[in-house]
């Protein structure tokens, strides 16, 4: 039975560039020591990503937290699943997460995705050395995030015409 040699590579790969790195690895940390093992440079890494020079610059040396777009374009460009730098469900969280301040955004700017980032930090502190589970925590933040885009509508209709 022949394997799959790309399969084979990607396991070197992946191999080598784990031996840089500490199990608690950044995800620049992760992108770097994956890059460098294939023999990539920044530049053909952000050329492969659709990503500008500077964005991968700031993510490796951990200036920055990689957006999930951003770990969909690298690992792609990579050759690696998204697992690589997050578990799937880690992963699903993000992109909703994104998706709701994309959301946020649309209708209320960047001063009210400020103002969901600060709620939802504030509602994930309530939970330090909590013992609600998970899918309680998800479903509490859910109701959260309902609550604030319901107090958002509702306070349009105090706010004078000229600022809508």
């Amino acid at each position: 039975m022949k394997k799959d040699t790309n399969l084979l590579d990607t396991q070197d790969v992946r191999a080598e560039a784990a031996t840089a790195l500490t199990p608690n690895a950044t995800n620049g940390e992760k992108i770097k020591a994956l890059r460098t093992a294939q023999g990539m440079s920044m530049a053909e890494l952000s050329r492969r990503a659709s990503m500008s020079d500077r964005a991968i610059r700031y993510i490796e040396a951990g200036e920055r937290e990689p957006s999930v777009d951003a770990i969909q374009k690298i690992a792609a460009a990579l050759g690696v699943t998204t697992d690589y730098f997050m578990d799937d469900a880690t992963f699903q969280k993000e992109l909703s997460d994104d998706q709701f301040y994309a959301d946020v955004r649309k209708k209320y700017g960047s001063r009210g995705v400020a103002q969901a980032k600060k709620i939802k930090e504030q509602t994930s502190a309530l939970f330090a050395g909590g013992e609600l589970s998970e899918e309680d925590q998800a479903n509490f933040i859910k109701e959260m995030e309902a609550l604030f885009l319901d107090a958002k509508e509702e306070a349009k209709k105090f706010t004078p015409k000229k600022y809508l």
